[in-house]
C-alpha cells in the first residue's frame, strides 16, 4: 500500500484528529552543582553594611581583598546555623579561593558537613581554577591525586578558559594514568562544551592521548551529541565528513537523538535527505518518533508526503504500534503497519497490534484474523498460535 492510498484510508478514522492524543517530553538533564548551585550564580558587589555578607560574581574580574573576606567570615562565624547560612559560606568560598585558596580550602574541609562539603569543594578548585589553572592543577597532582572530583572541578574551568591548557592537562594524565583518560577528557572537554567552542573541541580530541580508538571515539560521540544540541546543522556537516564506517554511524546517531530532541521538525527535514540506507533510517525513527510526541498530526502528515520505502519502516512502525493508537484505534495502525515495507517488521508490527486487540476485544480481534481479506492464510495460521499462546481471553468487563 502506498503512502498516497494509505491517506485516502485513513481520512476516514480521522486521523489527524485522533491521533492528538499524543503529548509530553522529557526533562532536560539536571546540571552540575557548578553551573547551578548558589555558589555558581551571578552574585552582588561588596555590601556596605556590616551585618551583610560581602559577595562577588564568581567571574567577577577584580576579586575581594583579604580584609574582605576576613571580615566576612567573622560575621559569619556569630550566625546560626541554617541553611541560609551554609548558602552564604559556599559564597564565602567561592570568593576566598580567589584570593587565598589554600585557606579557603583548609576552611571548608573543617566547617562543612559531609553532604555540604563536595560543593564547598567544587567551589574551591573552580574559583582557584578560575584565577591560577597551572597552580590548582599541580597543587592537586601532588596532594590529592585520586581526588577525581577535584581533578575534573580543574580541568572543566580550565576548559572554559584555556581549552588548549584543559587539553595538555588531560594529557599529561591519560599518559600517567591510562584508565583515567576518558573522565579527564570528558571533564575538559565539558568545560569547552560550555562555551559553545565546539570547533576547538574536535582539535582537543583529534589530539587526545587516549589508550585506544574505543575511547577515542567516545570522545567523537560527546562531542557529536552536545554540538547538535546548540548547533546541529553545524554538527550534522561535521559528522557527514568523517570516513565512512562505524565511527561515523555512532556520530550520526548522536547527533540524530539530540537534533530531534530540541527541533524534530528539522531533524525529520535532515534525515530524509541523506542518502537511502541505514542511516537514514534511524535518523528518521529518531525524529519521527520524537515530533509524534510533540505533534502527531502534523508528523503524521509529513510522513503520509512520501511514498512507501524502507527507510521509513521504523518510523512507521513506531506509530503504528505507539500505545494510544494500538489502544484507541486498531484499524489506524493496521493501516500504518501495512505500508512497512520490510515483511518482517511488518509481520511483527501486525503481531502487536493484534495482540494487544485480543487483550482489549477478543472477539473482535478473533474475527479480523479469520475473515479479514488482509489478511493471508499463512498469516492467519501463525496470529491465531500467538493468541493462543496468551491464554482464555480477559473477562470483558464493558456493560
Amino acid at each position: 500500500m502506498s503512502m498516497s492510498s494509505l491517506l485516502a484510508r485513513l481520512t476516514g478514522f480521522g486521523v489527524l484528529a485522533f491521533i492528538s492524543f499524543y503529548a509530553g517530553r522529557v526533562t532536560a538533564p539536571a546540571r552540575e552543582f557548578a553551573q547551578a548551585s548558589p555558589a555558581a550564580k551571578a552574585l552582588k558587589a561588596p555590601a556596605e553594611k556590616a551585618n551583610e555578607s560581602p559577595t562577588v560574581a564568581l567571574d567577577a574580574k577584580v576579586p575581594l581583598s583579604d580584609s574582605e573576606i576576613k571580615a566576612w567570615k567573622q560575621r559569619l562565624d556569630g550566625v546560626a546555623a541554617s541553611a541560609a547560612r551554609d548558602e552564604d559560606r559556599l559564597r564565602m568560598v567561592a570568593a576566598w579561593a580567589q584570593v587565598d585558596p589554600l585557606s579557603a580550602l583548609a576552611y571548608a574541609r573543617s566547617s562543612f558537613s559531609h553532604d555540604a562539603l563536595s560543593q564547598a569543594m567544587t567551589a574551591v578548585f573552580t574559583n582557584w581554577a578560575k584565577k591560577d589553572p597551572q597552580g590548582a592543577w599541580n597543587w592537586v597532582l601532588a596532594n590529592e591525586p585520586g581526588a577525581h572530583s577535584d581533578l575534573r572541578s580543574v580541568l572543566a574551568e580550565t576548559g572554559r578558559n584555556n581549552p588548549g591548557l584543559a587539553g595538555q592537562f588531560a594529557a599529561e594524565f591519560a599518559t600517567a594514568h591510562p584508565e583515567a583518560s576518558a573522565e579527564v577528557y570528558f571533564a575538559a572537554l565539558d568545560g569547552v562544551f560550555h562555551t559553545g567552542n565546539f570547533e576547538t573541541a574536535k582539535t582537543l580530541i583529534a589530539q587526545a592521548k587516549m589508550p585506544n580508538e574505543e575511547q577515542k571515539n567516545s570522545l567523537i560521540n560527546l562531542l557529536a551529541g552536545q554540538w547538535a544540541r546548540y548547533q546541529p546543522e553545524n554538527a550534522a556537516a561535521w559528522v557527514l565528513q568523517l570516513p565512512a564506517g562505524p565511527v561515523r554511524d555512532q556520530a550520526l546517531d548522536a547527533v540524530g537523538q539530540a537534533w530531534s530532541d530540541i527541533d524534530p521538525i528539522k531533524a525529520a527535514d535532515f534525515a530524509v535527505n541523506l542518502p537511502p540506507g541505514p542511516d537514514r533510517q534511524t535518523a528518521l525513527r529518531q525524529a519521527i518518533s520524537k515530533w509524534t510526541l510533540d505533534d502527531p498530526a502534523q508528523a503524521s502528515k509529513w510522513v503520509l508526503q512520501f511514498d512507501a520505502h524502507e527507510d521509513f519502516d521504523q518510523a512507521v512502525a513506531s506509530i503504528a504500534t505507539s500505545y494510544n493508537v494500538m489502544n484507541r484505534n486498531t484499524n489506524l495502525a493496521l493501516n500504518w503497519a501495512a505500508t512497512i515495507q520490510n515483511p518482517a517488521l511488518r509481520t511483527q508490527s501486525v503481531t502487536s497490534i493484534v495482540s494487544t486487540w485480543y487483550v482489549n476485544d477478543a472477539p473482535a480481534a478473533l474475527n479480523y484474523i479469520k475473515n479479514s481479506p488482509d489478511v493471508s492464510a499463512e498469516s492467519r495460521k501463525a496470529l491465531l498460535k500467538v493468541v493462543a499462546s496468551m491464554g482464555p481471553p480477559p473477562v470483558s468487563t464493558n456493560p
